[in-house]
């Protein structure tokens, strides 16, 4: 049996080592890519109490730039894929209390608000701030003013940010 499953390789030009080698590189794959899940438990419409950081997060990390949202007049995302991939981007970041950016730029008939979301680590807490700008259009945004926002939540509608300063609660699409 053995010979034969050799002569088999031999003859489609792979050898033995090769084969183990592919096989051992397939299984770490798999591996490293069921390390990128998320935590089924917190993920869907629920609200994760306030991450702490770790050791790794508590180094001077670079901020992961999460993307852009942006909505239409009547508040959908313009591109949903792309609105989905960016909240997660941010929701797996602040779950993990890692430093993130996300941009979401609320359009309405007239006007615009442009909120640039960052999850930010402190000596033991986690944090997020909210840097709002707004405009009247066609007329260019103002200066920001940046909010602390008390909580987040994932839901199947998109992130809830709870309490964040004269903006109150914002949701951002997905």
């Amino acid at each position: 049996m053995v010979s034969r499953l050799q002569r088999s390789f031999q003859r489609s030009g792979w050898s033995t080592r090769r084969w183990v080698a592919t096989l051992l590189f397939c299984v770490l794959i798999v591996a490293a890519l069921a390390a990128c899940g998320t935590d089924s438990t917190t993920a869907q419409g629920a609200q994760s109490p306030t991450p702490t950081p770790t050791k790794t997060s508590m180094k001077t990390l670079p901020a992961s730039k999460c993307g852009s949202i942006q909505t239409n007049p009547r508040g959908l995302p313009v591109d949903t894929a792309r609105a989905k991939q960016s909240a997660t981007c941010f929701w797996q970041a602040y779950q993990k209390c890692r430093p993130a950016m996300l941009e979401f730029d609320q359009t309405s008939v007239d006007t615009l608000a442009i909120h640039t979301f960052n999850v930010r680590t402190g000596d033991q807490h986690c944090s997020v701030t909210d840097a709002v700008q707004h405009a009247v259009l066609p007329a260019k945004p103002s200066g920001s003013k940046t909010y602390t926002c008390t909580a987040i939540s994932s839901k199947p509608d998109g992130l809830h940010f709870s309490a964040c300063g004269d903006a109150g609660d914002i949701t951002v699409p997905m």
